[in-house]
């Protein structure tokens, strides 16, 4: 199973027994564990276009079973050419580095107590890819060689066994440094004897913990601020920006001061240490929305009281001209000034008591009788 560590590994772990991992069996048809070939309690571990069987931690497959083995941890450098895809076992590259290490410790260990070689993990280092241009560059490689449970052989015989193949190696292999198993687990030794054959038993190094009672490393523990970064000091806990530990900082919305106590953001500030001044400008644009939108109510008011001003001094000149021509009509009996088209007035002829005309009626006219 892949991981990654801080510099970019790739590790196989060993799987628990009472967990089955289905990555590990059936690829599909061009899955080269397709039939299940491993036996007994093994997991097929599945490379580009083979595949090896891998038995629970502390032991190794041989033909069809998995056996209890004694385990010596170590580190061997190895010359590569290219270091793209090593992050994938399933790549061709992962699958060459893979053979070159495991076919160098068969030749290295030809001892019958020998069992196999695990690949715990590949670490490259960030500047490996510089060191490419310069014709090549070294991995590191986490292995585990694991013989028979009833071995002879301890670190020193094995350090001694693997020097000497290295000088003698043609295949670029750099060099090779052992661990121990205590420090293979982050252990702390109880004593000189103290070989932490059992990595259940053993106890952890200071800030690290075992996950699970049932898994022999330890693992470095979670990192955590003191009891002082809370809420209540407007400050919170946040993983730092390089995911190597952890840091107190203020809330956002704070900001620490001279004294490191966290303030509140001034007046149109925000965010992480008062960094963002989205507030400021929404206010700023905000406000000078306002006014234009006042200006606008107070135009158009205006512009309506003008309008109805207007309005309403032509009707008090409509009203006005209705009350004189009323009053002219009343004391000298003219009606409207210049009405039907006439710059004179209307007089009012009707006087009672004038006779009419006997000839307006044509009908009381005698007819001539020539």
């Amino acid at each position: 199973m892949l991981s990654l560590q801080p510099h970019w590994s790739t590790c196989l772990i060993y799987p628990r027994k009472e967990s089955v991992r289905p990555w590990l069996l059936n690829r599909g048809p061009s899955s080269p564990c397709q039939g299940a070939p491993c036996k007994g309690d093994s997991s097929c571990v599945s490379l580009n276009s083979t595949y090896f069987c891998l038995c629970f931690f502390g032991y190794y497959y041989n033909s069809s079973t998995c056996k209890k083995g004694k385990v010596f941890p170590g580190t061997i450098k190895v010359e590569v050419s290219e270091v793209s895809g090593l992050g994938d076992e399933n790549s061709l590259a992962y699958q060459q580095l893979h053979n070159k290490v495991i076919e160098f410790f068969g030749g290295a260990f030809r001892n019958p107590d020998y069992g196999q070689t695990v690949i715990d993990g590949v670490s490259i280092r960030p500047s490996a890819r510089l060191e490419m241009r310069a014709g090549g560059t070294g991995v590191e490689v986490t292995v585990l060689n694991i013989f028979a449970e009833t071995t002879k052989e301890n670190e020193g015989t094995v350090l001694e066994l693997v020097t000497k193949a290295i000088e003698n190696n043609t295949n670029n292999i750099l060099g090779y440094s052992n661990q121990s198993l205590c420090d293979y687990f982050n252990c702390e030794k109880e004593n000189a004897q103290d070989k932490c054959d059992n990595g259940l038993l053993c106890k952890c190094k200071p800030g690290f913990e075992r996950p699970n009672p049932q898994i022999p490393m330890c693992l470095a523990s979670a990192p955590t601020c003191p009891d002082t970064c809370n809420a209540n000091n407007n400050r919170q806990c946040l993983v730092n920006k390089d995911n190597t530990g952890v840091e107190c900082v203020c809330l956002s919305g704070y900001k620490e001061d001279d004294h490191g106590i966290c303030q509140k953001c001034g007046f149109g500030y925000g965010g992480v240490n008062c960094e963002d001044q989205f507030q400021l400008i929404l206010t700023i644009v905000g406000s000078i929305g306002g006014a234009l939108i006042l200006g606008l109510v107070i135009a158009l008011i205006c512009l309506t009281r003008s309008k109805n001003k207007d309005k309403y001094i032509e009707e008090q000149n409509l009203i006005e001209n209705d009350f004189q021509n009323l009053r002219l009509q009343q004391t000298t009996g003219f009606s409207n000034l210049g009405a039907d088209g006439s710059i004179f007035p209307k007089v009012r002829a009707n006087i009672s008591g004038q006779p009419q005309n006997p000839y307006a009626n044509h009908r009381s006219m005698p007819r001539p009788d020539y």
